[in-house]
């Protein structure tokens, strides 16, 4: 599949039944809410604001069109938040979710929860520039009503059009089963989100049934 034809098509399958305040996001198709207290809920501007400066990795296994498009088709995330810190700056940790009909990511194949979450990665290079040691084989691991995979971290380096400066970020991938449903978040951070902090945010997953 061509990188622009799999952006479009993870346009579509996408929940329409998400709301949000100031203090928890509803994912009414899936019966869940997600409490974030500690962070702030950002604008879709924002996003798209990043999109614009960001400088994708030159890959030349892309096609002309498939370089020219990726800015233009990359979903944009149905919920963006980012962590309170007292000084708030542009590397506090920031998490991106999308929530998809499995059928989406699966198609009429039976792919498993890991096995979403391994395709997650592969498509990563495309859009960091990194070099994977190893091919990750993340785990499931049950916690409170739902499954859900991590992938390792995953620590790229990223440039801005308006900066000369290169930065340092991490990337981690996460996927939960829930029945047709799959949440993926992007957890982008520099190295100041803690796994310990990444955890305490998961249990703030509940169900609203």
């Amino acid at each position: 599949m061509k990188l622009t034809d799999f952006l479009i098509s993870r346009q579509h399958g996408l929940s329409r039944n998400i709301s949000k305040d100031n203090e928890r996001i509803r994912f009414h198709d899936i019966h869940t809410t997600l409490e974030v207290n500690e962070w702030n809920i950002l604008q879709i501007e924002c996003f798209r604001d990043f999109i614009s400066k960001y400088t994708f990795p030159l890959n030349e296994e892309l096609s002309k069109t498939d370089r020219n498009g990726i800015r233009s088709n990359i979903p944009e995330p149905q919920v963006l938040i980012q962590k309170k810190i007292k000084e708030k700056s542009e590397s506090n940790p920031v998490i991106a979710m999308y929530l998809y009909e499995k059928s989406q990511l699966a198609g009429d194949s039976v792919l498993h929860l890991r096995s979403i979450n391994k395709f997650e990665q592969m498509w990563l290079p495309y859009f960091i520039n990194f070099r994977p040691e190893r091919r990750d084989n993340p785990k499931v691991h049950k916690r409170q009503f739902f499954e859900y995979c991590q992938s390792t971290d995953i620590n790229f380096k990223y440039s801005l059009s308006d900066s000369q400066f290169e930065s340092d970020g991490r990337v981690r991938t996460l996927s939960f089963a829930f029945n047709s449903y799959v949440l993926l978040m992007y957890v982008f951070d520099k190295d100041n989100l803690t796994q310990e902090e990444l955890l305490t945010f998961i249990d703030n997953l509940k169900s609203s049934t």
